[in-house]
């Protein structure tokens, strides 16, 4: 059981990225991504995204580091890849249950529970789009909305999934939902 990091190659918010994968566990790679302290929203379904800041603490954490063409290989013989053609149907299943257990009678567009993994960004110039951010109970929400419906939109299901997670776990909702104003 090995976890793998290819070499940061993809460009976003002004730094290379590279993707972090185990052989055989998800729990492994969940355990070498806590130790190297990546933050578990970039999870990514089958993989982590890390900035190439983290090497160091990778390569202390344990990972081993190989061309970007042996980590897929290695992804697609562990049977945990998630193929690209399924992967949005494997986030809305994820959403399904994520509202189902909830007690969202509306389901999301994406819908994260917990800081582990992220719901699809923001899209761009989408009337009634936004997406709500929240990482620990005290903390205010991160709200990103396209525009004023969305922000109504957006207060009112934070306010429903506050009042839901309220009355299970005691404390307000931590996670991540893309959605938009009907």
């Amino acid at each position: 059981m090995t976890v793998y990091a290819d070499t940061p190659r993809w460009s976003r918010h002004g730094t290379l990225w590279g993707h972090l994968i185990s052989d055989s566990s998800l729990g492994e790679l969940h355990a070498l991504a806590d130790r190297a302290g990546l933050f578990p929203r970039s999870f990514d379904l089958d993989h982590y995204d890390w900035p190439e800041s983290a090497a160091p603490a990778l390569a202390e954490a344990g990972a081993v580091f190989v061309g970007n063409r042996e980590l897929t290989r290695r992804l697609l013989a562990s049977g945990l890849r998630v193929p690209g053609a399924a992967r949005a149907a494997t986030r809305r299943a994820r959403t399904i249950a994520a509202a189902r257990e909830l007690g969202l009678t509306h389901v999301p567009l994406d819908l994260v529970p917990g800081l582990l993994g992220h719901a699809d960004p923001l899209p761009p110039h989408e009337a009634g789009a936004f997406r709500i951010t929240r990482d620990a109970p005290p903390e205010a929400p991160r709200i990103e909305a396209g525009d004023e419906d969305a922000r109504r939109a957006a207060a009112h299901l934070l306010r429903t999934l506050d009042e839901l997670s309220r009355a299970t776990t005691g404390a307000a909702w931590v996670g991540q939902v893309l959605d938009r104003a009907d």
